[in-house]
């Protein structure tokens, strides 16, 4: 007898996976490939063609062996589809990372108002072209004849779970991911997605991500070789899926720091105000699965990382002997901001700092020699120093208080120097590594076996455990004088 198991299709931007759950939250079985967007008309697309042959392929090289129930849809942000009368594609989904949408950006902000306005209304920041507003305005202005056949508008797990299902739907956590469509005080469309007449496009029940969007259509059933009884959920937001185990285990004062090629804090909040400075630091909110808003902060912090390692022949040995050296010494530093739309320190000016010499970002990237070798393990320690700092900043930015506990998953988790000497500088708190493995999938899985058994939030969170480590912090000598002074160069 085939074993029960939720599929998960969970959506990153350029690596996509299928993982097969059992009802203990087991993973079964895993597929991974990577499909990377393309270009028409020097306009980067995504493709999702490619993505749903590949998924169907892989259900029916799963499906012999197991008992898939249902599908779980989880996907990345700031991506959206838009549909003509039949629910056929009037242009090929639009990739946030396509570098011709930032022709329009001028021209959006004269139309709808200027950064700071929209970012108090909607909670979203000028985060490029990654918007699904932007994307909206983007086929509005440069395709009118697709345009006006728009009559249909679906967020990107939507529109994967309408290729499986043929039903449309919407859900709460991809509306209030910095979409600039919808007004978070006053809970309804945002004068953006009123002005574009694109609020009577999206489906007009809002529903959670667990909920029942429709059943395996038959064609796809036959295809992969499966049941038409095989439900397909709303889908979620991938960083959304990250924060779903934690609210399900019941956490009120915690942070979830996912970190990557991105670091994406995430804190409940009560109401969805934003400051002056958290304005400036582009500090957004997002919508969890329970419709609640979630003070969110973005840093590439493995995008810095990724950076200035690429200045050193050396590799990450860093441990905490060269933390200590570099901090008693308080002469090289490393002071961040390699995208300058996402900088943690809005006004600082990335560049490495070795006693009275500085050295540009810009010259770094124009040597060939990896100047930074010299430095030895003296250079990653400032690194992980700086991202470190970075973070406490993002910490203070989403709010965190006396014993708030931070959950810190991803890449960095397995940075110890980086975890230390955060624990060291935020005594407040309680830095903690998890056993969450793969936390998008596995909050997706979550959503999938609510659906199949009719469980709540609350019920699922009671069957499963996180097991957490704290990270304890460390006597590095004087860390106060060496964080004064990296303050004062982020400064200038």
């Amino acid at each position: 007898m085939k074993t029960p198991t939720v599929a998960v299709l969970d959506v990153g931007k350029t690596n996509k996976k299928v993982r097969l759950y059992d009802r203990k939250f087991r993973v079964l079985a895993e597929e991974r490939t990577s499909i990377e967007p393309y270009l028409i008309d020097g306009l980067e697309v995504e493709n999702t063609d490619t993505l749903m042959e590949w998924f169907c392929i892989t259900l029916k090289k799963l499906s012999p062996h197991f008992d898939i129930q249902t599908i779980a849809v989880s996907a990345h942000g700031a991506t959206c589809a838009v549909l003509n009368e039949q629910k056929q594609l009037v242009h090929p989904v639009l990739s946030y990372t396509a570098s011709k949408g930032e022709e329009i950006l001028d021209e959006f902000y004269a139309t709808f108002g200027d950064r700071i306005r929209l970012h108090r209304e909607t909670c979203s920041p000028d985060l490029g072209f990654a918007n699904v507003g932007k994307h909206l305005f983007y086929l509005k202005v440069r395709k009118p004849e697709a345009w006006k056949a728009a009559r249909f508008a679906l967020f990107y797990p939507g529109y994967i779970g309408f290729a499986l299902t043929g039903k449309l739907g919407m859900e709460t956590t991809y509306l209030g991911n910095h979409t600039y469509l919808w007004n978070f005080k006053e809970w309804k469309w945002s004068s953006v997605a009123k002005t574009l007449h694109v609020d009577h496009m999206f489906p007009a029940q809002l529903s959670s991500p667990w909920d029942l969007l429709g059943h395996l259509r038959p064609d796809l059933a036959c295809a992969c070789e499966m049941d038409t009884s095989c439900q397909v959920t709303q889908g979620i937001h991938d960083s959304n899926a990250n924060f779903l185990p934690y609210l399900a285990q019941g956490y009120s004062n915690f942070l979830l720091n996912s970190t990557g090629t991105w670091c994406v804090l995430m804190r409940q909040a009560d109401q969805p105000n934003l400051t002056d400075e958290e304005i400036e630091a582009k500090v957004f909110f997002n919508l969890d699965a329970l419709g609640k808003p979630v003070r969110t902060c973005l840093f590439p912090a493995g995008m810095e990382y990724d950076t200035f390692r690429g200045f050193t022949k050396e590799r990450d040995q860093n441990d905490t002997g060269a933390v200590r050296k570099v901090i008693a010494e308080r002469k090289l530093f490393v002071i961040p901001g390699v995208l300058s739309g996402a900088k943690p320190f809005p006004n600082a000016t990335p560049r490495v700092v070795n006693g009275e010499t500085e050295y540009p970002l810009q010259t770094l990237q124009a040597r060939d020699d990896k100047p930074m070798t010299l430095l030895g393990q003296d250079y990653y320690a400032a690194l992980n120093i700086t991202l470190a700092l970075a973070t406490r900043r993002m910490l203070r930015l989403c709010g965190v208080e006396q014993g708030t506990k931070v959950f810190v998953e991803g890449g960095f988790a397995n940075n110890i120097p980086y975890c230390e000497v955060l624990a060291t500088i935020c005594p407040e708190i309680e830095v903690l590594l998890t056993s969450v493995k793969e936390g998008t999938s596995f909050g997706a899985a979550l959503t999938g076996w609510m659906l199949r058994e009719g469980l709540s939030l609350k019920r699922v969170g009671k069957e499963f455990e996180i097991e957490t480590s704290r990270v304890m912090s460390r006597d590095f000598g004087d860390i106060a004088s060496y964080q004064n002074d990296f303050e004062k160069l982020v400064a200038r």
